[in-house]
């Protein structure tokens, strides 16, 4: 736990140092904006676990306050039990569609692509796999200042593994991972 707290209070302090040097001409209605992320992920409709977190980190510029492209990596710490886990990483691109409800306050819907890399084992057995699957989700921004915002999200990944390349197959082989995180947002 004291690692985890550790990271956070790591990311607080980098996000403090660039807000002020992004000084308070930032518009989060536009422009280029730099966050991070942490929270917890389920895998194929399981809980959420202590033990299930996730780092992300996340670039985007706001076309307009309605429009914004992201791109994104994401770590997800390793995950299933002794007959067959899994650890994940990769890059995601997507399109936001903003919903601007106060000066403030917003909400918003995103989808794109995920490419993974995953080590994945299966009965002592580990392999290696890769691919490029859809990620979709909805969240929502408070804006503490222009130059600095925290968010909520919910976002949905879609994991296919090749089953053929394992002796014995596992039982499914799509893992939907469900995330809820929590993060800052820099604004420039």
């Amino acid at each position: 736990m004291s690692k985890k707290l550790t990271k956070a209070v790591s990311l607080a302090v980098l996000c403090s140092a660039v807000t002020f040097a992004a000084g308070a001409s930032a518009d989060p209605d536009s422009g280029v904006y730099v966050g991070g992320n942490y929270g917890g992920f389920k895998a194929r409709g399981g809980d959420f676990d202590d033990d299930r977190y996730l780092l992300e980190g996340v670039v985007g510029w706001q076309i307009i306050p309605h429009l914004a492209i992201e791109g994104n990596y994401i770590n997800f710490a390793k995950y299933g039990n002794s007959a067959a886990s899994a650890e994940v990483d990769g890059y995601g691109a997507a399109v936001v569609g903003r919903l601007p409800l106060t000066d403030s306050f917003s909400i918003y819907a995103k989808g794109g692509m995920f490419w993974w890399d995953a080590d994945v084992k299966v009965l002592g057995v580990k392999r290696s796999q890769s691919d490029d699957n859809p990620f979709y989700g909805v969240g929502a921004a408070f804006h503490i200042t222009p130059a600095l915002g925290i968010t909520a999200e919910y976002k949905r990944f879609e994991v296919d593994y090749d089953r053929s390349d394992f002796p014995v197959a596992p039982r499914r082989s799509d893992t939907d991972l469900d995330t809820l995180t929590v993060g800052v947002r820099f604004n420039f």
